[in-house]
């Protein structure tokens, strides 16, 4: 997978920085990469760069990887597009984001995910 940048780093999310966990990745502050589909990691944002990391919201652009699962997801062709990303559902005790929305930076097209 294209994915990289996994030793970025590690969070406490005690002093009140918001977190964001990453499937099954430690809680993470501004992570290069988020991936969206756990399960079989059809879905992620990746080369995100964060213009605000705050409790009330994070947002970010990156490029959007999507693998169509036609015949199989093995088998699936990818595409890539620049998207925003947007963070949001943080707070106390754990600081830990819980919703994702993803903009398509081409079509306008949102999608939310629960993180």
């Amino acid at each position: 997978m294209f994915l990289a940048g996994w030793d970025l780093p590690i969070a406490a999310a005690d002093d009140g920085t918001p977190v964001v966990v990453n499937c099954y990745q430690p809680p993470q502050v501004k992570p290069e990469s988020i991936i969206l589909m756990c399960g079989d990691g059809t879905w992620a944002v990746d080369k995100i760069v964060w213009t605000s990391w705050k409790v009330a919201g994070a947002e970010g652009t990156g490029i959007e990887y999507r693998r169509s699962c036609v015949p199989t997801c093995a088998q699936g062709s990818a595409t890539y597009s620049p998207v925003t990303i947007t963070l949001t559902g943080a707070a106390s005790p754990d600081y830990r984001y819980t919703s994702a929305t993803i903009t398509n930076q081409n079509t306008g097209i949102s999608k939310t995910v629960g993180v």
